[in-house]
């Protein structure tokens, strides 16, 4: 079983907290023993000199001359130059004159030249550590012998063990209230990535909706946004593939259905004349004549689905130049005219044409749109009906406008009305390929313009694009 980071975390923590509590105790135990241990060396040193002018008026004796609690602990020890003399002081038991003598040796030497001995240090046939100082013992400005204080650390230091006590039930008092916020706050800034480790797993079984609680603007908060955000991406993503998904199904029905209707017709003509029910020339014309037909809309099918597919790839380069509005309405408005007569349908356009500037775009592209346009607005329309062409000029572009007062979209069907193959009439009992709009809109966007909708049930519909004008071209250059 894997160990949470938590765990691993508050290990850590635990064992560098410990580590450092530890090594300051010891080091604050250090401490504090050495500057102990040098204050009573100088008090010693003071105290000895202090001594050894005693020991001068005393005949060179020691008896009757100690009073101080700390020389009387200690073992004195003392050398008269003149006489080679030694005499001694206090705390023989565990030593004969003999050890002392010979522990002090090296240091004998030394002080008789005039040199003071200061430490803690080991001494030969003593264990433990001692504190030893050593002065001359001077009469009349010359040094008639030596005098040392030996006495073992311990007995110095013992009065420290209550410092030692408290400084261990303060470390550890401090240990414990670091220890326990300490656990407090990881336990809280782990929370978020035992939420994301849940969440993850949600989203890996298709819960995208799954959102994690932000707590803090700090880098985990920063973590937990970027987890939220990725989420929102990932619901998008999975929306928008549903989505496509179902397009596509709908795309493979639509086009099934697009395609079935002129073969089925043809093969049920050609299986007709096969069978060589009908002699007579006029009738094989007749239906000559429905196969060309149906052979000419299944073509025309196919040319718009290869259209919009260039343009949907990208592929398709839009060649921009200096056209006139009015000419093109004018050539769109001779080409429907005929049609309106025949369809009984009032058509206009705007008659404002001459007054509105040079535009800059693709001339065939903007003609193909207002075909595709008016033919919608045509095939919708009943007679007695109207169909009109408004141009509306802005300050940095031309409003171009194909209205009619045919049946209108419904609202339901308003954000699919450039999808390709969507039709408002779902029993697809309308003429058209239902790629019309979706070509226009590919068009438009591949001119940098907009194309819009506006629709009403019963009140007709009212399509719109714009197309910039050449001013605002040789503005922006």
């Amino acid at each position: 079983m894997k160990e949470s980071i938590f765990k691993r975390l508050f290990k850590i923590i635990i064992i560098t907290a410990v580590g450092a509590v530890v090594a300051t105790i010891f080091f604050c135990s250090f401490t504090v023993k050495q500057y102990f241990l040098s204050v009573n060396m100088n008090e010693i040193k003071q105290e000895i000199n202090t001594l050894a002018i005693k020991f001068v008026e005393n005949g060179a004796s020691l008896n009757g001359i100690v009073e101080s609690d700390l020389m009387k602990s200690a073992i004195i020890q003392c050398y008269d130059k003149s006489r080679n003399e030694i005499s001694s002081e206090y705390n023989h038991e565990s030593f004969t004159d003999e050890t002392i003598n010979e522990a002090l040796d090296p240091y004998i030497g030394t002080v008789l030249k005039g040199n003071s001995v200061k430490g803690v240090t080991k001494l030969y046939g003593v264990g433990d550590d001692v504190v030893l100082v050593g002065e001359p013992i001077k009469q009349d400005g010359k040094i008639i012998g030596a005098m040392f204080f030996i006495k073992t650390a311990y007995q110095l230091t013992s009065s420290l063990k209550g410092f030692y006590i408290v400084l261990g039930v303060s470390m550890i008092l401090s240990l414990i209230s670091i220890i326990i916020p300490l656990y407090i706050f990881i336990k809280r800034m782990i929370k978020p990535l035992d939420n994301m480790t849940s969440a993850t797993i949600d989203m890996a079984k298709g819960k995208f909706s799954t959102r994690i609680e932000q707590y803090k603007e700090d880098e985990i908060g920063e973590l937990t946004s970027a987890f939220n955000y990725l989420a929102s991406k990932l619901q998008e993503n999975d929306e928008q593939a549903k989505l496509l998904e179902q397009t596509r199904r709908d795309y493979i029905a639509n086009i099934s259905h697009e395609l079935k209707t002129p073969v089925a017709s043809i093969r049920a003509i050609g299986e007709t004349l096969n069978d060589d029910i009908f002699l007579e020339r006029i009738d094989r014309k007749k239906y000559y004549s429905m196969i060309l037909r149906e052979s000419m809309r299944l073509e025309l099918l196919i040319e718009d689905m290869l259209e919009l597919s260039r343009l949907q790839s990208g592929n398709v380069a839009l060649e921009k130049s200096f056209v006139s509005i009015e000419e093109i309405i004018h050539q769109v408005v001779d080409e429907f005219e005929v049609r309106a007569d025949d369809l009984d349908i009032n058509f206009n356009a705007s008659n404002n044409l001459k007054d509105i500037p040079m535009l800059v775009t693709n001339k065939n592209r903007i003609i193909q749109v207002l075909v595709i346009l008016l033919d919608n607005a045509f095939k919708f329309t009943e007679a007695e009906g109207n169909v009109n062409i408004e141009v509306e000029e802005e300050e940095e572009f031309v409003r171009v406008s194909v209205c009619d007062n045919g049946h209108g979209i419904d609202k339901s069907d308003m954000p699919f009305i450039f999808d390709r193959f969507y039709k408002v009439d779902k029993a697809h009992s309308s003429i058209g390929t239902g790629i019309g709009l979706s070509i226009a809109y590919e068009i438009m966007k591949h001119l940098d313009e907009n194309i819009y909708v506006k629709s009403e049930i019963g009140k007709g519909s009212k399509f719109i694009f714009t197309i910039k004008k050449a001013c605002v071209l040789k503005h922006s250059i």
